[in-house]
């Protein structure tokens, strides 16, 4: 990237952009302002020097007084700063104007703008950050010092604070034992004309009501969920408000973005957000600790021996014009379906569901309600079989990923796709790869397989037998030793044990590319 001595930053990079009230307030911490016009309409970007006949836009812009008369002609949307004495008579044009004192040099103007973005873009650096870690909102508020010194709160529609500056006085007066504000208050608000409608309000306003406070109202997919506010000092300066209300107009962004994330103002302990960290790291980096996962797992409650699936969701094919926050699509299923964790991954949704956890809190069948809520909310979704070992995520979430693929692919007009459904594809288009033959085989054949182990009978090897003698019931029985009354008497049965269509060729087939991998399996690993 090219470093512009003018930008101050690398191009490429993010950078906040200011109105013309907080260039102002910085300025005047610094400077003698002799005159100021500001609409707070334009945003601009950093410092530059102007240059006669370069048009400039959306800048900070340094002009001398032989140039500021005829400057207008090639500024747009620009705050114009000017060292000396107001020039009177003159149009600004599209542009806001700050003069400032005598004898300051422009070198030392330069750098004190370039400061004061410096400042803002570290602050605004450090709100993506806590957003994008699902941090907290107390974090947002506490990294408001640097442009905001002033304490600030942020409550609930119910006036319960979520999270508020350290001041003992403000505390003592304004938070009651329960982290409200007091009732009394909350009564003399509510019952004041008018209250309600503030919360229609989209900038940020000021309010009298016995205290002077600016609000500003926080929103979530339309709907008031509450607001951030701040006391206003006695005799404060109105540039001072007027900057303090602009602030908290870029404040409210962030409040809402993770808002949106959680689906709320409560956010999960941290352990769980180590837990969304971790399976986000095992599926996106080869030798991610799985044994990492696994104890963050017990940490919340799993258990060894718990039955999981991971499922990939996205916005299904046939949806016009619905975009989604899958970040708030993660929060929402997590507080729907107990057992769920969930993040984002390429785009998409990864989910871990753990089926025992969800058993245990509802009678509800998982499967079914999540194709209810994939019709309703016109998303599309593949899952995985399941699994006990966490270290098969990886490839659990390969399955959920083609059962995606594939489903979208031969059964577009469905929302859920099971693996199951498709495991003769994947068998046929990817081989056996690094699968274990439970991750990839006929289902009712390793259930045969289980339950001749369990119960030491030869099922499994009956109905090998009858699959390699190409369905023969008398080449069967004879291959086997035993009476064909005897092999008849079997199949019926293995038919009680498992689902079995052998008049189906692709169920054939799969039979036949289950045993070769089970055999292959067995050879390999020294087992009978």
């Amino acid at each position: 990237m090219v470093y512009n001595v003018y930008d101050g930053v690398k191009k490429g990079e993010w950078e906040m952009r200011l109105n013309s009230i907080m260039v102002y307030y910085q300025l005047a911490k610094h400077f003698e302002i002799n005159h100021a016009q500001y609409s707070q309409q334009y945003f601009v970007g950093r410092p530059v020097f102007y240059e006669t006949s370069v048009h400039t836009e959306g800048r900070a812009v340094i002009a001398d007084k032989e140039n500021i008369l005829h400057c207008v002609n090639d500024l747009r949307g620009c705050v114009i700063l000017c060292i000396g004495s107001r020039v009177k008579a003159w149009d600004k044009g599209n542009n806001d104007v700050i003069f400032l004192g005598e004898g300051i040099s422009e070198k030392k103007l330069f750098n004190v703008l370039t400061e004061i973005f410096d400042v803002f873009d570290n602050w605004d650096g450090k709100l993506t950050g806590i957003v994008n870690g699902n941090i907290g909102f107390q974090e947002i508020l506490d990294c408001c010092q640097t442009v905001l010194p002033e304490p600030a709160a942020l409550m609930d529609g119910d006036f319960k604070y979520i999270a508020y500056s350290s001041d003992e006085g403000i505390c003592r007066k304004f938070v009651d034992d329960m982290n409200q504000l007091p009732l009394e208050d909350v009564n003399d608000l509510t019952s004041m004309p008018g209250f309600k409608e503030l919360e229609e309000r989209k900038e940020a306003f000021v309010y009298t009501a016995g205290e002077v406070v600016i609000y500003k109202n926080i929103y979530h997919e339309g709907r008031y969920t509450g607001r951030l506010s701040l006391l206003i000092q006695e005799g404060q300066e109105d540039a001072k408000t007027e900057y303090e209300k602009a602030v908290f107009n870029h404040l409210a962004r962030y409040v809402e973005q993770l808002y949106d994330q959680c689906g709320g103002f409560e956010l999960g302990p941290q352990r769980l957000a180590d837990l969304h960290h971790m399976l986000k790291k095992c599926l996106e980096t080869d030798g991610a600790d799985e044994g990492e996962l696994l104890r963050l797992l017990w940490a919340n409650k799993n258990l060894p021996g718990d039955i999981y699936y991971m499922l990939t969701i996205r916005e299904n094919i046939l949806q016009k014009g619905k975009a989604y926050n899958m970040r708030y699509l993660c929060s929402q299923m997590e507080r729907m379906w107990p057992g769920a964790y969930c993040v984002t991954h390429d785009g998409d949704i990864a989910m871990l569901f753990n089926q025992n956890m969800f058993s245990k809190s509802t009678d509800l069948e998982f499967h079914k309600e999540m194709v209810y809520f994939l019709r309703e909310s016109v998303l599309a979704a593949g899952c995985s079989r399941e699994f006990t070992d966490i270290s098969c995520i990886r490839s659990a979430y390969r399955q959920a990923e083609f059962a995606m693929e594939m489903g979208l692919r031969k059964n577009f007009t469905y929302c859920y796709h099971k693996f199951d459904d498709y495991a003769l594809d994947f068998l046929l288009k990817y081989g056996v790869g690094n699968f274990l033959p439970e991750q990839l085989c006929s289902r009712e054949l390793l259930t045969l397989y289980r339950y001749d182990r369990e119960n030491e009978t030869s099922y499994y090897k009956t109905l090998l037998t009858y699959v390699r003698l190409q369905y023969n019931a008398v080449a069967s029985a004879k291959a086997l030793y035993i009476h064909r009354s005897s092999f008849i008497n079997r199949m019926e049965r293995i038919r009680e044990l498992i689902r079995l269509n052998l008049e189906d060729p692709e169920e054939r087939l799969y039979l036949l590319l289950s045993f070769r991998v089970m055999e292959e399996y067995s050879s390999k690993s020294g087992e009978k």
